[in-house]
């Protein structure tokens, strides 16, 4: 929503208020008066009223004569036709005696009804108020806005609101429950009335109007949806007006007696429409809700899987732990036992290698003496060496191949 304010209007600045009529209807919810006057007239309240005697209604040919008669008019909606309202003219030299003229009139108006005819009447237009061209009925309409504002600042209820009627989103917020509080407190020493000339019908008449007028001038901000504007009037105004436990037939009466059948339409079309926003949402989240619980119900399988993997998985790791302890430990025996088995290894081999040196030396003479017989002519003695010394290595062979598991 826009947070543009609500400038001084000016002939030819252009300048306006961004706003829409979606507050109210195109029409009103009170008849028309029914005299014939071709300029200006009020739609009175109550459609059973008796008709008023025909008197000269004024001619309207500017923002301050509008003004006026908006100001001394008893009737509580303003009516004034949109080729009309574009004639008026729209100057910049307007500014400065409209706002005295609201200043002038503005303290008689102790329940705030002309501000609320002019925001009224604005959002019935059903334009909204963005910046016009000159002539437009938009720039208009946004002097009105801009005049009715001024008026409700002139109020008690508003005195000290000024910035944050203009501007929707100044801090501290204004909220309909202090405006009731407020509008509901107001003395007429504060209106400077004497207490009889401000009764407790008239009170509540300013409260209504109070309320209305800034929900208002809120649409016509475009700050607030027509959802906002009917949840304010029903907390700050229309619960306050229901009968106290109205039973069925007290709540069907009130209902058919009702003459604003436009304004019970506009209001149950809003509700049901929320209903209906409210039911699509509900189904929406219990759609999610139910894909919610599959997802749960899906990430629960997998992590009890998980779990069953991450057990297995421990199991193993823990058996194959089991066995790199075992096999560090035979390892480490397996080490100690060849440690063991080098040094016997180490023993036998200077055993044998000595057993070798001694067998093979001592047949080393006999061959050589067996040679030294066979060179001097004594062969039968050689060959008795030879026959010594290979029955002795043939010995010696059969002892190694013993040694090792009979192999050579």
């Amino acid at each position: 929503m826009s947070n543009e304010t609500i400038p001084e209007p000016g002939a030819k600045s252009g300048s306006s208020v961004p706003a829409s009529a979606t507050a109210t209807g195109d029409g009103t919810a009170s008849a028309a008066p029914a005299d014939n006057a071709p300029a200006a007239s009020v739609a009175e309240e109550g459609p059973h009223r008796a008709k008023s005697k025909t008197k000269p209604k004024p001619i309207i040919t500017s923002i301050e004569e509008l003004l006026t008669f908006a100001y001394e008019s008893n009737a509580r909606l303003l009516e004034f036709p949109k080729e009309a309202i574009k004639k008026l003219a729209i100057t910049d030299e307007g500014i400065a005696s409209q706002t005295a003229l609201v200043r002038s009139l503005a303290p008689a108006d102790r329940t705030l009804s002309t501000p609320f005819k002019l925001l009224q009447y604005a959002a019935r237009q059903g334009v909204p108020l963005k910046r016009a061209e000159d002539g437009d009925l938009a720039q208009a309409l946004n002097r009105l806005v801009y005049l009715a504002v001024a008026a409700l600042g002139h109020s008690p209820v508003f005195r000290v609101w000024g910035d944050q009627l203009v501007d929707p989103r100044k801090d501290p917020q204004l909220t309909t429950e202090h405006l009731r509080d407020r509008a509901r407190q107001i003395s007429a020493d504060e209106l400077g009335l004497p207490p009889k000339q401000f009764k407790a019908a008239d009170r509540e008449h300013l409260v209504k109007n109070a309320i209305a007028c800034y929900g208002l001038l809120r649409a016509l901000q475009r700050e607030w949806t027509v959802d906002q504007f009917i949840d304010a009037s029903y907390d700050s105004v229309w619960k306050h007006e229901a009968p106290k436990a109205a039973g069925l037939e007290r709540a069907v009466s009130e209902i058919a007696a009702s003459s604003d059948l436009d304004v019970l339409g506009i209001v149950g079309e809003n509700y049901l429409a929320r209903i209906a926003r409210l039911e699509q949402q509900v189904t929406k989240l219990e759609h999610e809700a139910g894909a919610a619980r599959n997802r749960e119900t899906r990430l629960r399988h997998e992590l009890s899987t998980v779990e069953e993997r991450e057990q297995s998985a421990l199991t193993r790791a823990d058996v194959f732990s089991a066995d790199v302890v075992r096999l560090q430990k035979e390892l480490a025996a397996e080490r100690d036992n060849r440690v063991v088995d080098k040094s016997h290894m180490a023993d036998d081999y200077e055993t044998l290698r000595t057993r070798i040196i001694r067998r093979l030396g001592g047949e080393i003479d006999l061959l050589t003496d067996g040679l030294h017989a066979l060179r001097n002519g004594a062969p039968n003695v050689a060959e008795e060496f030879l026959d010594r010394s290979l029955l002795a290595l043939t010995r010696e062979v059969e002892q190694l191949k013993d040694a090792s598991g009979g192999f050579a």
